[in-house]
Order: structure tokens, then C-alpha cells, then sequence
């Protein structure tokens, strides 16, 4: 007698290891996918905010520059003091584009973190701050009267809430493009394995 075989039992054993296979390639390729899309969305928002920490840096340089080329008929030096003098004291932005209710919001206060660190201690600051309730990232500088104290800063700043609109509309298409990739890649792997 020759051996007995089992065409059906043997289909479905190849079946099964066919799917088996075929579940743990889509797994590998979605979780591959995910990794790829999560690594450029990362990669992404470090570009972002340091493109915008370099912009409120220049932002200031810019600023610093022209306050020292600066020739009006007024010392410098006597404009800082008569601005120091007249805000009572220098932790209030004496001029700014930043704009509250349509108005400028000049006498608002710096924190007490950020003028310590900038008119205190004399070191520029970049970072977040937040200013009449919005984050914004920030470059500050401090500046410097002719005897070399410190007399007020220089700052830049760009609001926070559209950079993250940004990288939220990146963030959800990056996602998208994920799903899409996923559904795309399972659905090959899965006529391939056919």
C-alpha cells in the first residue's frame, strides 16, 4: 500500500500559514509606516521652531543694528533714559508691534523670569513666553546705555498659534498619508500572498 494523502487537510494548512504570514507582513508594514510617519512629523516640528527661533534671533540682530546706526537728534542713550524715566521702570514695553484690543500694548510688563535673565543678568533669552495671555516664541536682548549698563532689551517674537496651526495641518496629513499607505501596502502584500 503507498501512502495516504491528504489534498484538502493540506490546502488548508497552507491557507492558514498563508494568512499567518500575510497578518504579520501588514502588521510589520503598517507599524514600519507609522515609525516612518511619527519620525517625519518629529522631525518636522524641530524644523519648524527652530526656523522661527533663528527668525526672532535676526528679528533682534536686525533691531540691535539699526538701534546703533541709529542718528536722530536725540542721544540714544537720552531717549532710553527718558523712556526709563517715564515707564517708571524697565520691565515695560515702551514700544511694540504686539496689539491688544486694536491698540498697541505698550506699558505691559515682562515677566519676572525673562527680566532677570535678560536685564539682570544681562544674557539674551530665546524661547517661549507668553505675552497678553498667547504664547509666542521670543529672542530678547538686552541693550546697553554708554556706560555700559544695561537700559532696556530688544525683543522679537512670533505667535505660537500659528505655527501649531501649521504643524497641526502637517501633523493630520502626514496621518492620513500613513493610512493611506497602510491600506495600500496590505492590500498588495495581501494579492501578492494570493
Amino acid at each position: 500500500m503507498g501512502p495516504i494523502t491528504h489534498k484538502g487537510n493540506d490546502k488548508q494548512k497552507i491557507k492558514r500559514i498563508g494568512r499567518k504570514v500575510g497578518n504579520l507582513v501588514a502588521a510589520m508594514l503598517g507599524v514600519s509606516i507609522t515609525l516612518v510617519v511619527m519620525l517625519c512629523v518629529l522631525m518636522f516640528y524641530r524644523l519648524t521652531m527652530s526656523m522661527m527661533q533663528n527668525e526672532c534671533v535676526n528679528g533682534t540682530n536686525v533691531l540691535a543694528y539699526e538701534l546703533a546706526s541709529y542718528s536722530g537728534d536725540v542721544d540714544k542713550t537720552e531717549l532710553l533714559d527718558e523712556l526709563k524715566e517715564k515707564m517708571g521702570c524697565g520691565d515695560e514695553r515702551a514700544y511694540t508691534t504686539i496689539l491688544q484690543n486694536g491698540e498697541r500694548a505698550v506699558g505691559t510688563r515682562l515677566s519676572a523670569d525673562i527680566a532677570k535673565i535678560v536685564l539682570e543678568q544681562g544674557e539674551s533669552y530665546v524661547g517661549q513666553a507668553v505675552i497678553l495671555g498667547e504664547k509666542h516664541l521670543c529672542s530678547y536682548v538686552p541693550t546697553y546705555d554708554a556706560a555700559g549698563q544695561i537700559d532696556g532689551l530688544i525683543f522679537s517674537g512670533i505667535s505660537m498659534s500659528s505655527a501649531m496651526e501649521q504643524i497641526s495641518l502637517t501633523v493630520t496629513l502626514s496621518c492620513l498619508a500613513g493610512v493611506v499607505l497602510i491600506m495600500l501596502g496590505i492590500l498588495v502584500v495581501g494579492a501578492y500572498i494570493k
